[in-house]
């Protein structure tokens, strides 16, 4: 996974990806952009993601799998979103 394919991943599903690594963090826009000085994806150790007006947490290892499709983003939010009668403790 590189910069490319997070880019291509945002832009083609409307998504906005913020990047953290350690003291800094960047964003990648809906359509594509980076903003000016994002670190290397292997420093990255926590991404989060905006889908439809929702934030939601992803590891790397989710990133990694949504770029290469082994996960669909549906599945993804699906997984992160709170089910009913479920208690967050």
């Amino acid at each position: 996974m590189n910069i490319d394919d997070v880019q291509r991943l945002c832009r083609d599903r409307q998504v906005v990806a913020r990047g953290i690594v350690r003291g800094a963090d960047f964003t990648i826009g809906d359509d594509g952009t980076a903003s000016s000085g994002h670190s290397r994806l292997q420093d990255v150790f926590h991404w989060e993601l905006h889908i439809a007006g929702n934030r939601y947490p992803c590891s790397p290892s989710d990133m990694e799998r949504l770029v290469t499709g082994k996960m669909t983003l549906e599945d993804f939010v699906k997984a992160m979103t709170p089910r009913e009668g479920r208690s967050a403790e």
